[in-house]
This record gives C-alpha cells, sequence and structure tokens, in this order.
C-alpha cells in the first residue's frame, strides 16, 4: 500500500475522521477512488483501524473515541457520573446528541452505548474533560441531574446524595430556569 504509512501517520493523531477526510487527504497524494475504497477496508479487515459508524473511523481502540461520530454530543447521565468520579460504578458509554441519529442502544467497535437524542435547546452544561487520554464533552453535574429527570430515570438516593454534595445550587437554578422557558 503506497499511501499507507502516511495515511496512518496523519490519521492515528486524531480521535476520530470520516471517509471523506481520507478521501481529500489521498487525493492530494494522487491516490485514486478504489484505492481509497481497499485501503480503508483492508485496514479495518487487519484491525488496525475501527469502524465506528458508516464513514466514520479512528485508530483509537478507546470507548470515548465512539461519540465523536455523533457530533455535536457529549457524554451523560450514568457515563457522566462514572467520568466524574461520582460514583464507582462502571457505566455503559451514554451519549448525548443533537443529530438525527436514531436513539437506543447499540454495538459499535464491539462496545454496548446508549444515544439519547436532544434538542438544540437544551444542547448546554458540559465541558471538555481529559478522560482516557482524549479531551471530551462531559454534562457537568448539575446538567447531568437535569438530564435524569429530563428522561425520566431513577436515581438511587446514594447516588442523589453524591451529587448533592456537588451541585453549584445557582447554576442549577439557572439550569431549571432555561429548561422552563425551554418547554
Amino acid at each position: 500500500m503506497k499511501y499507507k504509512a502516511s495515511f496512518v501517520e496523519f490519521f492515528s493523531k486524531q480521535i476520530m475522521f470520516t471517509t471523506g477526510d481520507a478521501r481529500r487527504f489521498l487525493i492530494k497524494l494522487g491516490a485514486d477512488e478504489s484505492y481509497i475504497r481497499l485501503m480503508l477496508h483492508y485496514l479495518v479487515e487487519s484491525g488496525d483501524l475501527y469502524s465506528i459508524g458508516k464513514g466514520a473511523y479512528t485508530f483509537h481502540r478507546n470507548e470515548v473515541a465512539i461519540g465523536f461520530k455523533f457530533r455535536p454530543f457529549y457524554y451523560g447521565l450514568q457515563y457522566a457520573l462514572t467520568i466524574r468520579k461520582i460514583w464507582t460504578q462502571q457505566a455503559v458509554p451514554v451519549i448525548v446528541t443533537t443529530g438525527r441519529a436514531n436513539p437506543g442502544a447499540r454495538g459499535i467497535m464491539g462496545t454496548r452505548v446508549i444515544l439519547h437524542r436532544i434538542d438544540r435547546a437544551r444542547f448546554f452544561g458540559f465541558e471538555y474533560v481529559n478522560y482516557g487520554g482524549v479531551f471530551v464533552p462531559v454534562s457537568d453535574v448539575e446538567k447531568t441531574l437535569i438530564d435524569f429527570n429530563y428522561y425520566h430515570i431513577k436515581l438511587s438516593e446514594e447516588t442523589l446524595e453524591s451529587i448533592r454534595k456537588k451541585i453549584d445550587k445557582v447554576k442549577l437554578l439557572e439550569y431549571e430556569k432555561r429548561m422552563i422557558k425551554i418547554s
């Protein structure tokens, strides 16, 4: 594979890329369309490259890379609690997106993920956190609590108490007002 080394060197530095990104890069190097499809197929089949959905790839065997397929997104609900070390349970990645993806559970890269859709007006209250060596958008504690209520997911008293200890009450009130204004 003539362009493999350049391709791997360039895209292994990115958390996620699309077929279009690969096409633009390889065409600049002189590759044709059939070569591009063949190389992506070869890299996925050899296990060097991972498909995280139609037309989206990553070189990183890291579950946090999956969310980038659903941009704009943030990790929320139980997964946000795990990332923020509010509870010790290992949670399935929960992706909250404004995109058109169908909500529900699915398997990607051998990992079960849960996808929730949210309208753009409710898409706020997250920040980038270094998790597993990757900066990912994660809902803050206040937005996580509001999202549990919004998606009608019950929490144990123990978990609620852990969240209450970390809540910024002023920020929570601002978020609640914002959610009420949207409704």
